[in-house]
């Protein structure tokens, strides 16, 4: 169980990876088409993008509640940390950071760590520890930036 960082109310949160069960599985990819597909508007093609099997899905609860979702992957260019939502309703909770923060945990050493971060969601990954390079680009319809983390900047 961890608990989310000074100043946040989110209570007893837990993440775990989410291949368990298919069941587990069928959870993320409902949070991401509420987040993704229903509330940013993000073709069902982009989001269902075909990575889902080669990649590491982490889910978070509060208590027993689903409420956030990420994954990460291996690619040429390094650990990938993509699809992270959270839940409407447990947004500016620290929900999201801490999720973050147990993916990062999980990279393999020596490995660059990079987002392709939705423009609206700069600050968040800046205050994580990312730093935006190269130039903006779309993915679904959405503005994003290039993010590598360089390390908590606190």
């Amino acid at each position: 169980m961890l608990r989310p960082p000074e100043g946040t109310s989110v209570g007893v949160m837990s993440i775990r990876a989410a291949r368990a069960s298919a069941d587990e599985l069928d959870v993320v990819r409902a949070i991401r088409r509420t987040v993704f597909v229903e509330e940013q508007a993000v073709p069902v093609e982009v989001e269902e993008d075909g990575r889902d099997d080669g990649s590491e899905h982490f889910l978070a609860r509060l208590g027993t509640l689903p409420v956030a979702t990420a994954r990460a992957r291996h690619t040429p260019k390094g650990w990938k940390v993509e699809r992270v939502a959270v839940l409407r309703p447990q947004r500016q909770l620290g929900v999201g950071r801490v999720l973050v923060g147990h993916v990062l945990a999980q990279a393999p050493a020596g490995s660059v760590v990079y987002v392709h971060a939705q423009e609206s969601a700069l600050g968040f990954w800046e205050r994580l520890g990312f730093v935006a390079e190269g130039p903006r680009f779309e993915e679904g319809g959405i503005g994003h930036r290039w993010m590598v983390f360089r390390g908590t900047t606190g």
